[in-house]
């Protein structure tokens, strides 16, 4: 699993556990609600029904999200109609028939209104907030409306009023810290993309050279400090340019594809494989001496020959191995295990080699391919 991926699940699983939290307790506070209104007598058949179908819903959500028989859009578009169809029918049934909604009192029930639009433009994404929230307002003035035009100066209709403009005013800064949060995040994005391509190889996806001389200068300071060891591996394809010659650059490309994917399948986690520049590839291997390094290192070697990287063709590559030595820099490393390629090169290619730093060949001896 990807960073990325990992971050999306995380946040998905805290999204998932809070609104659990969310519809547990409202259903407590429902059910805490009924009871004190029934004791004080002040209850009535609309309200029952109400609290009748809190007492269901919340119980059934809450399993809904627990077990994710649904998808989260679904659950969150439920939620949020719920919410809706609840102030909705309690508004109309207060404001119109007085013998049903004589116990609704419309003060509180506004204020929950409010509610309902935040929690719209948390739940859903960007557009579709506007859009849910818009329509919930035009069906909260639709309602209070008919009211309206014959007792706008009633005390009700004029807290409905209030309740409609700051309604407006509500959608309108949540649809602006939500714009603002949304280029927030598109800003980060294409950080984190510029970033990705500074640090990464276009063809393979690997970490290219800029990232793998980091990471080589990060074990440098964990050796330095910790005494942690790790060894790199510098390996290119034997004869490479007679592919290209042969097959042609697009080939080429393919088999530089098919062998970052045969090399991927031997690392571990914690091991780095990049892209050195043209077929060459350095594997860092964290905690790792020298022996075990190029035991790896053949290991590779003798998976990369048994099978055909492209069509019926063999492909071999030769490894250098170094381990990292007290007072080495990143340059001496790669130094040392580019000396051990050209050895692996002189002795017949399709091999692992190591050498100590008294046996590199002079800078200016040209490498075999």
């Amino acid at each position: 699993m990807s960073d990325g991926d990992r971050i999306r699940h995380t946040a998905d699983q805290q999204k998932r556990v809070a609104l659990m939290v969310i519809v547990a307790l409202s259903w407590l506070s429902t059910l805490i609600a009924w009871i004190l209104m029934e004791q004080r007598g002040v209850s009535s058949p609309a309200l029952r029904d109400v609290f009748v179908a809190n007492i269901v819903f919340h119980p059934v959500m809450f399993l809904v999200i627990r077990k994710r028989l649904l998808p989260q859009r679904i659950v969150d578009l439920a939620c949020l109609l719920f919410g809706a169809g609840i102030c909705a029918g309690c508004t109309a049934l207060a404001l119109y028939f007085p013998v049903y909604g004589a116990s609704i009192d419309l003060k509180p029930l506004y204020l929950w209104i409010p509610i309902i639009y935040v929690f719209a433009f948390t739940l859903s994404g960007h557009k579709t907030s506007l859009v849910i929230s818009l329509a919930m307002l035009a069906l909260f003035f639709m309602i209070s409306l008919p009211y309206l035009l014959r007792h706008a100066a009633q005390p009700d209709g004029n807290f409905t009023i209030q309740m409609l403009l700051v309604s407006a005013v509500l959608i309108a800064a949540l649809h602006f810290l939500s714009s603002y949060q949304r280029r927030l995040q598109i800003t980060q994005m294409t950080v984190d993309e510029l970033a990705r391509l500074a640090n990464t190889d276009e063809l393979t996806r690997l970490p290219n050279r800029r990232l793998l001389a980091e990471r080589v200068a990060s074990e440098l300071i964990r050796f330095a400090r910790y005494g942690r060891a790790f060894t790199v591996i510098l390996f290119d394809i034997d004869h490479f340019k007679s592919v290209n010659d042969r097959f042609g650059h697009p080939i080429g490309d393919q088999v530089l594809v098919a062998l970052t994917a045969r090399a991927q399948k031997s690392l571990r986690e914690v091991d780095t494989l990049g892209r050195w520049g043209g077929e060459e590839f350095i594997i860092i291997l964290p905690e790792v001496g020298l022996d075990e390094g190029l035991h790896k290192a053949e290991a590779l070697c003798a998976s990369v020959a048994a099978q055909a990287l492209f069509g019926d063709h063999a492909i071999t590559i030769s490894c250098g191995v170094a381990d990292v030595r007290p007072g080495d820099t990143a340059d001496s490393l790669f130094q040392r295990a580019d000396a051990a390629l050209y050895v692996a090169k002189r002795r017949g290619r399709n091999r692992a080699e190591c050498v100590a730093p008294t046996d590199a060949p002079a800078s200016d001896t040209p490498m075999p391919a």
